[in-house]
Formats: structure tokens, sequence, C-alpha cells
């Protein structure tokens, strides 16, 4: 069976080199939200209707702020939406930070007519989780990088499980997430030494692409371009189909 693997956004958080990093599994499920995903969705082919699952690695706003523009698009739709559809999951305070987030945007007509017709379902995650939410076995690996709790996931869908770093320096859970993984999304933010603020560089993640040579490493949350042997490396829009 076949995973589709795709690209909202590929970039860091302020470097321009593509939108932020934000990727999609097989149509349904969303694992972060840096990127106007009503936007970019439709040229993917993607309805926002279509989407069961969005997943958040930290609270970090180019992996969670246009979240409420998600939310926002699918309740004013000229289509109903699925109530109760869309779970959102991530880190104990995600649904907090997403309403205000949204009633400090749009309002608190805006929070009030999500909950009405959208009606998402929130879902805590923690480091250990192991959880079926939809079509998706999801797990929850805790990583290092900044104030508050960042999470990487290992999503299986068709038996296939595709791994997303999230933002982490090369740390313990990471290691653990790379190694029950077919293919991993991972960040680099670092293209030449070594950066701050909790994120991997490129000879990090050479090392990790080389303890692990039966996986798939794409690379993404990026600041310039990069190259790794043994890893591909993500554009926005980019689409991967990912076999076992």
């Amino acid at each position: 069976m076949a995973v589709r693997l795709s690209f909202l956004g590929s970039g860091s958080a302020f470097s321009g080199c593509g939108a932020n990093a934000s990727a999609l599994l097989d149509e349904r499920v969303m694992v972060d939200a840096g990127s106007p995903a009503h936007l970019l969705l439709p040229r993917l082919g993607v309805r926002i209707h279509d989407l069961e699952l969005v997943l958040l690695t930290h609270f970090h706003l180019d992996h969670s702020g246009t979240l409420p523009l998600l939310l926002g698009a699918l309740a004013h739709s000229d289509e109903p939406p699925e109530p109760g559809r869309l779970t959102i999951a991530g880190p104990a305070g995600t649904r907090e930070l997403i309403e205000r987030l949204t009633v400090a945007g749009f309002g608190g007509p805006t929070q009030r007519r999500i909950d009405e017709r959208v009606t998402p379902r929130y879902v805590v995650l923690h480091d250990g989780s192991d959880v079926e939410i939809g079509g998706s076995r999801v797990r929850s690996h805790a990583v290092t990088h900044a104030t508050g709790p960042s999470l990487a996931y290992s999503v299986t869908r068709s038996g296939l499980r595709v791994g997303f770093s999230g933002d982490t320096i090369l740390c313990a859970g990471l290691r653990r997430l790379a190694g029950e993984v077919d293919a991993l999304v991972c960040e680099c933010s670092g293209p030449d030494a070594p950066v701050g603020g909790g994120h991997l560089w490129r000879g990090e993640v050479a090392e990790l692409v080389e303890e692990n040579p039966g996986v798939r490493f794409v690379l993404n949350h990026l600041t310039a371009p990069v190259s790794i042997p043994g890893a591909l490396v993500a554009h926005d829009l980019l689409t991967l189909e990912l076999t076992g």
C-alpha cells in the first residue's frame, strides 16, 4: 500500500526559504499548521473538508498560527462541514492556545461559530501516547526544543510508519522516533553550522541518517538550500508516494 506525503510548506519561521512547515498525509492528516491550509490545500487538489486530523508538534506560531484560519474557513464555508469530523491533537494546552488565538484574532463570534459548525474534537498527547485517531495510529515522543512541550510523531497509515520530528535537537526522543519509522520528515534548520533555539543542523541530521540506513529521510524546516546524502529535500507543494 502507498501513502501520499505532501508539503504545504517547507521553510523555517523567518527564512523565506519556503512557507512555514506543514505536511499532509493521505489528504487526511495535517502535521503542524504554519502555512495557510485553506489556501494551499486546494492547490494540492484537497478540500479542507476532507481533513480528519491535525497534529501540532508544539506551540510556536510557525507551527500553529494559521489553524484558526483553517477552522474559520470551515465554519464560514458555504458547504457545511461534518460536525465533529476534525480532531485536533497536540501537547497539553493545545485547545486553550487555539481558542485564544481565534478569539484574539477574530473575536468571540467566530469562535462560537467554529464550536457550533465545526465542533472540533481535541485530544491531549504526551510522551509515550499511542492512540488510534480515525484511520491513523499516532505515537508521540517528547523531544527537546524550547520552552513548553514539544512532541515528535509517528503516524501509521496503510501499514506504513511516517515520522515527523517537529523542531528539536538531536535527543533521545528523536532517536527513538527514527528507530521505529519507515520514513522521517526531519527538520534541518542549520545548513552549514550548529544553530541555536533548539534546532538541528546538517551535521546532526547526517549522523541520524547514517544511524538509520533503512529510513527514508525528507528534510524540511529549511533556512537555506541543503543537501545530505541519503535524504530528500522538501519544497512547497511537493508530493511523494511512499511505499512499504
